[in-house]
């Protein structure tokens, strides 16, 4: 829960004070969070198939996003969402990997995407109140 609560705080940072791709962003990752929660089923043995449904969609509209505001950073956001997928796509395919790295994984590139979204917000903050002192 102490996650949910990070991704809440930033992704109400990025539809406060964020520009429109961080707004979609935000908006986005916070909504494939809940419906996660939703879905998720615990096994201590496979991978969560409707948890990958849930992550694909996100990355394809992750992939959109950054097709339409053309900026790096949701690149980054989007390869970071591919990477979860495919992370959910080894579990399922090699039953070798197991499932404390498959849950890491997931923990990792989640981390990353909110990072990323941090770091987006605090810099159109930053060039707004630039814009706003000139």
């Amino acid at each position: 829960m102490i996650s949910f609560g990070v991704a809440i705080l930033v992704c109400g940072l990025a539809i406060r004070f964020g520009d429109k791709p961080e707004r979609r962003v935000g908006v986005i990752t916070l909504s494939g969070w809940i419906i996660s929660l939703i879905v998720f089923r615990n096994s201590a043995r496979f991978a969560d198939i409707g948890l990958m449904l849930v992550d694909g969609v996100v990355a394809a509209l992750f992939v959109w996003v950054s097709l339409s505001s053309r900026r790096l950073w949701t690149v980054v956001v989007a390869a970071f969402q591919m990477l979860g997928v495919a992370s959910h796509l080894a579990t399922v395919i090699d039953h070798r990997v197991t499932i404390n790295t498959y849950k890491l994984s997931l923990a990792v590139w989640s981390y990353g995407i909110l990072l990323v979204l941090a770091v987006a917000v605090w810099r159109s903050w930053r060039e707004r109140r630039r814009g706003e002192s000139v």
